[in-house]
């Protein structure tokens, strides 16, 4: 019994030494990095101009436990408000963590001013991720709703991002994209919002139900699933499989009431669909980089966590 439980430590210890020597050996190949999606999606607090950082997921993060920084600085360098940050482990997947406000912090930080600043995090003295933003305070021409509140502009107007499960062709593809009600023609309220998907022009895939945008800053939207309509027999749900089959151009348009509003373009070459060149892994400025892949600790559907590949894309009009 005693060899026995020896032999589980010990297999327990090699368990725990190669985790931390592939961590290290990924840190040391790629330097650590704040995913994107988790800084902006950070919730925004309209009325103050406020964050709330809750849990910044880092790729290739440092083997070490070495103190991080959440920052808000104005475009010129000048301090605006700061969150200390602990790393917590996510168990089985080594080339990430998260960063949470250390114990005792709530994580709140307030701009309440417009201008033009930069969210970034720092390990020690050195920042490993920037993010350019803005804030603008404007009133409300509601006379139901006066008041006033803070809008973002920034990369939520530009970039949207498709996610499958890593390892599986036949997942589903989810689309996820950030809109705000000022993308509307002028006089169009409460539309119904559809995502469209193209292939060199010809509509293969649409969403099943529409969203209802009704907020004037950036609302996430999340796991969108496309529907492919039948040609003969049962229609199916669009996996990457689907789109790695085509070749040429592959355009996601979000239509409002029928109307295009915003497209997003991208490419199938050689049966692979292509990714923003900030998603190379190599990419620089370093940090500018925008993983191409996170670990899901958000979706309520399934047990545990779980790895997803991030194609990336850009608006083009």
């Amino acid at each position: 019994m005693r060899n026995s439980i020896e032999r589980t430590r010990n297999g327990f210890a090699v368990v725990l030494l190669l985790l931390t020597t592939t961590t290290a050996a990924l840190s040391q190949t790629y330097p650590p990095a704040i995913e994107h999606e988790s800084l902006m999606k950070m919730r925004f607090y309209e009325a103050n101009g406020g964050f709330l950082v809750e849990g910044l997921e880092v790729v290739f993060p440092p083997a070490g436990n070495e103190a991080a920084t959440f920052m808000i600085t104005k475009a010129g360098g000048e301090v605006v408000a700061t969150v200390p940050l602990r790393i917590e482990r996510l168990e089985g997947f080594p080339a990430f963590v998260l960063f949470r406000p250390v114990a005792g912090n709530p994580g709140n930080v307030r701009v309440g001013q417009s201008g033009d600043f930069v969210m970034a995090v720092k390990i020690g003295n050195e920042t490993i991720t920037r993010f350019p933003f803005t804030l603008k305070e404007q009133t409300s021409s509601d006379p139901f709703s006066p008041g006033k509140q803070f809008v973002r502009e920034g990369s939520w107007r530009d970039l949207a991002f498709a996610a499958v499960l890593t390892d599986d062709p036949e997942a589903r593809i989810q689309f996820n994209w950030w809109m705000s009600t000022r993308e509307l023609p002028p006089g169009m309220t409460r539309p119904k919002v559809t995502v469209h998907v193209l292939n060199n022009g010809k509509e293969i895939a649409t969403s099943r139900g529409p969203v209802v945008p009704d907020t004037m800053d950036w609302y996430f939207y999340e796991r969108h699933e496309l529907y492919v309509q039948p040609v003969q027999g049962k229609g199916h749900w669009l996996a990457m499989a689907d789109l790695t089959r085509l070749n040429g151009e592959i355009a996601v348009v979000v239509k409002a009431n029928g109307q295009p509003l915003k497209t997003y373009k991208t490419q199938v070459t050689g049966g692979q669909l292509q990714r923003i060149e900030q998603n190379r892994l190599g990419y620089e400025p370093r940090t500018s980089f925008i993983s191409p892949r996170y670990v899901d600790t958000t979706d309520r559907s399934r047990s545990s966590y779980s790895m997803r590949e991030m194609f990336w894309i850009r608006k083009s009009q």
